[in-house]
């Protein structure tokens, strides 16, 4: 899903199943409009990749594009690397910065880790997305942007509204339209198309021959769940690479080193009653172990269809 080393003008999410292929079709779709995009997916489901994509298919592609880690920067420098400041404006400040907004001017500004941003500052970040102006800490002078913001997480900002951690007007400022980017596990089908690219990837990088991975192995791969997801699949076969050694014996270590499987809930007995909550997670976690995670398997096992099973989830946060 990565394309390490090719400088492509468009950058592609490989894969062949039809979830990859949904994904790729609202990215294109969207990209022609200058609205705000939210993109969900677990770590290492490629969230930067789309919204690299999403900016290189937009009308700004001749622009800037500058990804931010939100997580990253300090609540006391916040508004001061977002925002700009002036000469003088506080102690340090020799001379004057546009900040992040104002250098991904008629481009696009990417933040990651959205949710990490301090709740007593999301209101100024509503109000530049609101009015399309910043306000440089030590001026009193709005400045005026031309800057399309695109924002990720690795969390349910949704819940984070409820928690009382996110701004709820914020939360659906950005969420015009949220772009859901599906974990390995539930889009298997991909493993195989993924590895053939990362190995001519690295084969490519490293000047050497594609290695030939047996159909043992490939099985093996695709049988693992990948908690690490794409960016996991890319490190293996870059460890492939580096290392030297056989794909079987890096398989098996692997395998090896995979998370352990959490302990079941206890099942109900005369002196331990399982709630109904707990009951309804207890199913829910089994049917998920049963498939590899795979949501759409579970969900037709338990008997419901999958967009109950996945609002279940968010509600039990069994992630």
């Amino acid at each position: 899903m990565i394309n390490i080393g090719v400088q492509n003008r468009c950058p592609a999410l490989v894969g062949i199943s039809r979830a990859i292929r949904e994904v790729v079709e609202l990215i294109d779709t969207v990209a022609q409009s200058d609205c705000c995009v939210l993109i969900e997916g677990e770590s290492g489901t490629g969230k930067e990749l789309a919204a690299r994509r999403l900016h290189a298919m937009s009308p700004r592609n001749q622009g800037p594009f500058i990804p931010v880690n939100c997580a990253g920067i300090s609540e006391t420098l916040f508004e001061s690397q977002f925002f700009g400041h002036v000469r003088g404006a506080f102690t340090g400040a020799e001379q004057t910065m546009k900040g992040l907004v104002r250098s991904a001017e008629g481009g696009t500004l990417f933040m990651d880790e959205v949710g990490e941003i301090p709740l007593n500052l999301q209101a100024k970040l509503l109000r530049v997305l609101q009015d399309g102006e910043v306000l440089p800490v030590g001026t009193s002078t709005p400045v005026p942007v031309d800057t399309r913001f695109v924002a990720a997480t690795n969390r349910s900002l949704r819940q984070q509204v409820a928690r009382g951690e996110f701004r709820e007007d914020l939360f659906y400022r950005f969420n015009v339209v949220r772009i859901c980017l599906p974990p390995l596990r539930e889009h298997p089908e991909d493993i195989p198309v993924l590895l053939d690219h990362f190995l001519a990837v690295f084969a490519r990088k490293s000047r050497r021959p594609a290695a030939q991975i047996s159909q043992h192995v490939r099985n093996q791969l695709c049988e693992y769940t990948w908690p690490g997801n794409v960016r996991e699949l890319m490190c293996w076969v870059e460890r492939l690479y580096a290392t030297g050694l056989s794909p079987e014996v890096l398989a098996a270590s692997l395998l090896a080193d995979r998370p352990p499987t959490p302990d079941p809930t206890p099942s109900a007995s005369p002196g331990n009653i399982m709630t109904l909550e707990q009951a309804e997670r207890h199913a829910i976690t089994q049917a998920l172990e049963a498939t590899g995670h795979n949501r759409t398997r579970a969900a037709r096992l338990l008997g419901i269809n999958r967009g109950t099973l996945l609002r279940k989830i968010a509600r039990l946060q069994l992630y």
